[in-house]
């Protein structure tokens, strides 16, 4: 049970994070970096490794990942997926939707036979080169979107692809950590079918959990917002409605196996079409102010910069060139195919490098089961942290060169 005394340390080291992290991307921004980076790099040095376990408040460090920490790290993701998932009606999913489930399934499957067969090649057990690959598999689809919302090109060709196949490649990315937890359990590898019943399962979960969110969330919004006569009742009614409907089927989504952020996505993209998608956008975009920062700032708080100690220096550099390859090889080359256009399928490839959630899920169970060496750990932990700097420079790099080449054309 969460007490007020537990609380307000909490809610002071939550203040401690998003400040500086704010600043930094700010000063990032104006040097023309990802404020993103900014965002990690204020965890990094204000995590409870850092600065943050040294300074104290009530008796204990000032930024703590307690329980109460964690979960509004969830929540600052579920809005920024929903916020997302606003900007994306049902009919571009329509539109991009074949290309994005190949983009997206291409994406996780060839990182992960890569991460695998290279660490097998290199002399790594076949479990621990398992949750190496499993690791590389899934894109982090609140990087993406961040930084296409910060770019200003969510609404692009690419960008609605980019979107929609990082909601796959998480979808399959859960899939295939239920499969790896099967493979650290059991200590064997699943059958195809297993695997490949898994996956099917979660894809059409959530389908069916979207086709809901369209249908049913805009009348369940309106309907209530009905009920309140006068117009700046009935505004704030439909925006707490709207934002309630958010962790309403981000828990639907907890509930049947999927991330709630997805569950997220789907209830923005339910609203997205609806004539209160402009009102609800700019309220969620005053809440994003504060848990955009706060959200990356947390995956900074996980990394212990003195585990740097522990890398293996050179099994980090094959690995993260195959994270980075890995995307751009499995979404970007599928992304030129399917688009005719190589700028447009690298901006994808680019688009998919951040790893983030699911992949410090996937090290955190390898190493709490006993799978990976302190030293493997440590590497991919910094793997991970290198995905989050190179992808946002990539992509933004990218649309640049791109807007030149379209400005002077």
């Amino acid at each position: 049970m969460v007490t007020e005394f537990d609380a307000i340390p909490t809610l002071v080291g939550i203040l401690i994070l998003v400040i500086p992290s704010i600043l930094l991307g700010k000063i990032c921004k104006h040097f023309g970096i990802s404020e993103i980076i900014g965002f990690v790099i204020g965890g990094i040095i204000l995590s409870p490794f850092a600065l943050g376990g040294l300074i104290q408040f009530s008796d204990r460090p000032i930024v703590e990942l307690n329980e109460l920490m964690l979960s509004f790290w969830q929540i600052a993701g579920i809005l920024i997926l929903f916020s997302a998932g606003l900007h994306f009606p049902f009919s571009s999913l329509k539109q991009a939707g074949i290309q994005s489930l190949i983009v997206g399934t291409a994406g996780v499957t060839i990182p992960l036979i890569l991460g695998y067969g290279i660490s097998v090649l290199l002399g790594i057990d076949w479990i621990v080169a398992m949750v190496i690959g499993a690791t590389l598999s899934a894109t982090s689809i609140a990087a993406a979107v961040t930084i296409l919302d910060e770019l200003g090109k969510e609404k692009t060709q690419e960008g609605n692809i980019l979107v929609n196949a990082a909601v796959f490649d998480d979808v399959l990315g859960l899939a295939i950590l239920s499969s790896i937890i099967s493979i650290v359990i059991a200590h064997s590898l699943p059958s195809v079918e297993l695997v490949l019943f898994e996956i099917s399962e979660s894809l059409i979960l959530w389908v069916v959990l979207l086709l809901g969110s369209v249908f049913l969330l805009p009348k369940i919004v309106h309907t209530v917002a009905t009920m309140r006569p006068n117009s700046l009742e009935s505004r704030g009614t439909k925006q707490a409605t709207a934002l309630g409907s958010a962790f309403g089927v981000a828990a639907i989504a907890a509930s049947i196996g999927l991330n709630p952020i997805v569950g997220a996505f789907a209830a923005g993209m339910g609203l997205a079409g609806s004539r209160l998608a402009n009102q609800v956008k700019e309220f969620i975009g005053r809440l994003q102010i504060i848990f955009a920062p706060f959200f990356f700032a947390i995956i900074g708080t996980h990394i212990d910069i003195s585990n740097i100690l522990n890398v293996d220096l050179v099994l980090f550099v094959i690995i993260l060139i195959i994270a980075v390859l890995g995307k751009i090889l499995g979404s970007g080359i599928p992304a030129i195919i399917l688009l005719k256009n190589k700028n447009k399928g690298l901006l994808i490839g680019y688009g998919m490098i951040a790893r983030g959630e699911i992949a410090f899920i996937t090290v955190g169970l390898g190493l709490s089961y006993g799978i990976i060496s302190e030293s493997i750990f440590s590497t991919l932990i910094f793997v991970i942290l290198g995905t989050i700097i190179i992808g946002p420079i990539l992509l933004r790099r990218s649309f640049e060169k791109n807007d030149k080449i379209s400005n002077s054309s």
